[in-house]
């Protein structure tokens, strides 16, 4: 029964949310929690996978007992499960499923996460070789280049990139604008929310969920660091500093002001709409924390029902307890007055 809902939940999840999600205008509102709700989907797309080959390798039972056991510290024991051609058959299901999710991880880590890490320290490395720090602005390096750019670079000391043809361009209102633009990405660490998307992008390529989450991510850690932004300055200087920049190109892996989406930037800073009311807020949060947490009850709501047979809380409450040798958990055991060895209740009277 579960793992049907766990399938379901996952088509659900996978073709049905980037929809839902794509079209909600109040992720414009409110981008931080946008960006919380879409990594929030991918991660419980992603454990609902998992729990559901788990499920076909265990019984459904014994993995709520695991996860209760968690929470209520309680012991589980793993009941003795008769292995036939069909159970043997769903276990290497289960298990591959397993090994393909991280298997695909892991291939998109190594291909996508360990080349822009190197890219952005060889990148910083060179840039302190060639470029000279900004008298008056901390942490900003001014590279001599004539196309106007700016991006910050995420390596050790977290850098502010400046081109001489930006400073050129730039008067200091809207400078200090686009610097507060990158501020706001580095105190964010929207470079590691992008690298995880990108990295779930290439692991799951052809999964509308990850791919359209990877394009939204993007965009509204873009809509974010504007918003940072225009707290420090106004939403006019902002944009009039991203229509500035929108000729400079960074190298790929880094965030700059003028990266992606900058004509709907520009119209959502020049025609702005009120913030996201504290209801919105607290409705998106909490389907952002019901995403996460819907995956971990279903396999946990029937481990519920058995569990005052397994619980050892429940024999020492009781009279007298008796356990399963075999089937029961260890401190069941200890606890029980009386334990059939054998698993057969025709031994009670016996014992």
């Amino acid at each position: 029964m579960v793992t049907p809902l766990l399938l379901g939940y996952l088509l659900t999840m996978l073709f049905l949310t980037p929809r839902l999600l794509r079209g909600a205008s109040w992720t414009r509102r409110a981008p931080r929690l946008g960006i919380g709700l879409w990594l929030a989907a991918c991660l419980s797309t992603i454990a609902a996978f998992c729990l559901a080959g788990v499920v076909l390798v265990l019984p459904v039972t014994t993995v709520g007992h695991a996860i209760i056991s968690l929470v209520l510290t309680c012991a589980i024991s793993l009941h003795h499960v008769s292995r036939t051609a069909a159970s043997l058959a769903m276990d290497a299901a289960g298990a591959s499923a397993l090994a393909a999710v991280a298997a695909r991880l892991l291939y998109a880590t190594a291909t996508v996460a360990l080349p822009r890490r190197r890219l952005r320290r060889q990148h910083a490395t060179t840039l302190r070789l060639l470029g000279r720090h900004h008298p008056s602005h901390d942490g900003v390096l001014v590279v001599a280049h004539p196309v106007p750019a700016v991006y910050c670079l995420p390596a050790r000391g977290r850098l502010v990139v400046v081109s001489e043809g930006a400073l050129s361009l730039l008067d200091p209102p809207l400078l200090d604008a686009v610097i507060a633009h990158e501020h706001a990405h580095l105190r964010g660490h929207h470079y590691l929310i992008t690298t995880v998307s990108a990295v779930l992008a290439r692991a799951f390529p052809r999964l509308p969920l990850f791919t359209a989450a990877e394009d939204e991510i993007h965009r509204l850690v873009e809509m974010a660091a504007d918003d940072s932004a225009a707290r420090r300055s106004t939403p006019d200087t902002v944009a009039r500093a991203l229509l500035d920049l929108v000729a400079g190109q960074p190298p790929a892996p880094l965030l700059a002001m003028a990266g992606v989406g900058t004509a709907e930037r520009v119209r959502r800073l020049l025609t702005p709409h009120p913030p996201l009311g504290p209801a919105g807020r607290y409705l998106a949060a909490a389907g952002a924390i019901t995403l996460l947490f819907l995956p971990i009850a279903l396999p946990t709501v029937p481990a519920f029902v058995d569990h005052t047979a397994h619980c050892p809380t429940s024999l020492a409450a009781a009279h007298a307890g008796i356990a399963m040798g075999r089937a029961g958990s260890d401190l069941a055991l200890e606890t029980a007055d009386a334990v059939i060895v054998r698993d057969e209740l025709t031994a009670i009277p016996a014992a």
